[in-house]
């Protein structure tokens, strides 16, 4: 847990009451051509209710940060834009049994209408090496951690965070980065 001068936060996997606040986030923070319905979170939550985190606040959700466990293929293709990300929950693993996965950072999002957004953008980031480290504690083996920067801070954000933006582009540039330069890079 983790507390600021003015509010307690702390972050937690998402749960299905989530879920409308989570949206109401992502619609404040995205442009239209990625808001997501309720619905489709809660498909991707009942195949793995695992891939979301969030960070609460007194005044409700202020960050989310999700993973999605992926065969090498569907993530190529997602990363590549041949796979909609509205498609993926057809294809998104759970974590019953040990396995391969590659994870996709589908959403970094914190609040940035809030006047303490960088503490919270903080707290969220310091919270992916304990989630990372979790997985592997299952025993699955993550074998590369891809994103897509949709906006200049995603561009921005991920190679302070350890990843390195692929040479290939297609609409939107693509990172990579694997379990140790992400931990390497985001000390606690």
């Amino acid at each position: 847990m983790t507390e600021t001068s003015e509010t307690q936060t702390y972050v937690t996997k998402a749960l299905k009451e989530d879920i409308k606040a989570m949206v109401e986030l992502n619609d404040h923070i995205y442009s239209s051509e990625w808001h997501v319905p309720e619905e489709y979170l809660a498909e991707l939550m009942e195949k793995n209710p695992e891939v979301y985190n969030i960070l609460n606040t007194e005044e409700g959700i202020k960050g989310i940060v999700s993973f999605f466990p992926l065969t090498k293929d569907i993530y190529e293709a997602v990363l590549c834009g041949k796979l909609e990300e509205k498609d993926i929950s057809d294809y998104l693993l759970d974590y019953s049994s040990p396995k391969e996965v590659y994870l996709y950072l589908i959403s970094l999002i914190v609040d940035i209408r809030e006047y303490n957004y960088k503490n919270y953008s903080r707290q969220i980031i310091q919270s992916i090496p304990a989630e990372l480290k979790r997985i592997e504690a299952k025993g699955i083996t993550i074998k590369e951690i891809g994103a897509i920067a949709i906006s200049t801070d995603g561009e921005n954000v991920l190679p302070k965070i350890g990843f390195t933006q692929d040479e290939k582009s297609y609409k939107y540039p693509i990172f990579r980065a694997s379990v140790a330069e992400v931990l390497n890079a985001i000390r606690i």
